[in-house]
């Protein structure tokens, strides 16, 4: 396990958590995906078009429970690791769970993925395709930072705090003979 690029991710995932922080989902008919505009546009700017939905779409179910946020985060972690090719993973640490904030704060699911791969992928450059692909998809890019072999970069799925989903995705190719790819998501607060 790559102890510098797990702990960064995890506390950027704790510090940014907060901003996919909300209330409860309005009543629809029908799980929805959320609103995400087709660029990268900072998280102040209103979505500028309707995304046609991908196995990257979150679905934001209806209603919002522990067991549906965790079926729709786990569904939606398995879709960005199908982005890694699969001849190039060694290895996956999965670890999903509800996240409790605390006394008087909505719980949301996560998971955290490390993904060791082959000593011939290109850790890298496969996290910042990763990324670039959910953008394609309509998430928005929050930030991106590429320090001392570690790359990680944090999305959002929409501008609508209690339907969004937040990820980062990451590389540590500290260790050439290992290089590893983390996946990083959380769900809404689930009311």
């Amino acid at each position: 396990m790559r102890t510098p690029i797990v702990a960064l991710a995890l506390a950027c995932t704790l510090a940014l958590t907060g901003c996919t922080a909300g209330g409860g989902t309005g009543a629809s008919s029908s799980p929805k995906p959320t609103a995400a505009p087709t660029s990268s546009a900072p998280a102040s700017a209103a979505p500028t078009a309707a995304v046609t939905p991908t196995a990257l779409t979150p679905i934001v179910p209806d209603p919002l429970t522990d067991a549906s946020a965790a079926t729709e985060t786990v569904r939606l972690a398995d879709a960005i690791q199908a982005l890694i090719p699969a001849d190039a993973i060694v290895h996956v640490d999965d670890h999903t769970q509800l996240v409790d904030k605390g006394a008087g704060a909505s719980p949301y699911f996560g998971v955290i993925r490390t993904i060791t791969t082959t000593a011939t992928t290109d850790a890298t450059a496969t996290a910042t395709n990763m990324a670039a692909s959910l953008v394609s998809s309509g998430w928005i890019s929050r930030d991106s930072s590429t320090n001392a072999g570690t790359t990680l970069n944090a999305l959002y799925s929409g501008t609508d705090a209690a339907t969004s989903w937040f990820v980062i995705v990451g590389a540590d190719t500290n260790d050439p003979k290992a290089p590893v790819i983390t996946i990083q998501l959380a769900s809404p607060d689930i009311p």
